[in-house]
């Protein structure tokens, strides 16, 4: 981040609330394209937790404090089913594939395994590194840019397939392209 760029305070507070409780996770979608200085406008941050039952109930707590919705309708917001307090556990999360959760701080999208990628954390987190967070002043381990657009890549939504097309990085590198 530009030392010129504003802070967004609700991404600030989501992600130093997940920082505060422990969680050890990879950030990843348009956050993470962003947190390597590519435009790509997004507003809510894509996180894959480290799955240890230990860091999902770190997970749970922090959730559980942050005032969930379930994001129903990105487009309609008045179908957000608020949750009950405590409703996170380290089991109900690791049950779900993705969360879409609308929390004070913003959206937070919660991914289990991410497109591309079966292998979930494991996979992504060998690649990862520490940057500073996009519109933020807090670092975080950010997935490879090149397995970001790999997931969104293989996701295929078109949004996704824009920014890859703007960028000129809609088709996957070829082998040889990667050796240079």
């Amino acid at each position: 981040m530009a030392s010129n760029q504003p802070v967004d305070d609700d991404r600030e507070a989501l992600l130093f609330a997940l920082q505060q409780a422990g969680v050890e996770f990879v950030l990843l979608g348009g956050a993470g394209i962003e947190s390597y200085g590519e435009r790509y406008r997004t507003k809510d941050v894509d996180v894959l937790p480290e799955p240890s039952t230990a860091n999902l109930e770190r997970l749970a707590t922090a959730l559980n404090g942050l005032g969930c919705r379930l994001v129903v309708k990105p487009a309609d917001r008045s179908q957000d089913v608020p949750l009950p307090a405590g409703y996170f556990t380290a089991a109900s999360i690791a049950r779900v594939a993705i969360w879409n959760l609308g929390t004070r701080h913003g959206d937070l999208d919660i991914v289990g395994i991410p497109s591309g990628f079966p292998g979930g954390y494991e996979q992504l987190q060998k690649r990862a590194r520490p940057l500073r967070v996009a519109d933020t002043t807090i670092e975080v381990q950010v997935a490879a840019l090149a397995d970001i657009e790999h997931s969104k890549r293989t996701a295929g939504r078109p949004k996704d397939l824009d920014y890859l097309r703007s960028v000129g990085r809609l088709h996957a590198p070829t082998a040889a392209a990667d050796s240079a």
